[in-house]
């Protein structure tokens, strides 16, 4: 798996969480309130595709892994990413335009946690996760290798 798209979805995901970040320290208006949510929704969009793509290709294959740390390592992220995504989809859910406006010091507090705890997992991943997942893509083209040469 190429752990490369992974990453550049990382790095959208984050300039779309601290452009969130950034305004929410400074909403005033109902645009503002309007631009936050448009900011919500892409940085929705990114991260449910950033995760279809760890769900459906990055954690089974690194589930079976022949070594048992590497299994561990995948089965700890994916419990993990259960609470993130449980903290962004209430989030996405209550903070509707109205509510942004109508609360902006909350907003903007609620906002600064999630956004920090965002940038935790993806730099966890980041140094951690797709190490693994770059290992055990050398390993199995090893493998493969030595397969051939036996053949």
């Amino acid at each position: 798996m190429d752990v490369e798209i992974l990453k550049a979805q990382h790095r959208r995901i984050i300039r779309l969480a601290s452009a969130l970040g950034g305004l929410a320290e400074v909403l005033k208006t109902q645009e503002d309130a309007a631009r936050a949510r448009e900011l919500m929704s892409a940085l929705n969009t990114a991260l449910l595709e950033h995760l279809a793509i760890e769900d459906g290709e990055l954690y089974p294959v690194l589930m079976t892994s022949e070594e048992p740390s590497v299994r561990q390592l995948a089965q700890d992220y994916v419990d993990d990413m259960g609470a993130v995504s449980g903290a962004w989809a209430h989030y996405f859910e209550e903070w509707s335009q109205a509510r942004i406006v109508s609360d902006r010091s909350r907003f903007a507090t609620v906002t600064k946690g999630l956004i920090g705890a965002l940038a935790h997992r993806v730099a966890r991943e980041d140094d951690t996760l797709y190490p693994a997942m770059e290992a055990a893509d050398a390993r199995s083209a090893a493998s493969r290798d030595e397969d051939v040469g036996s053949s």
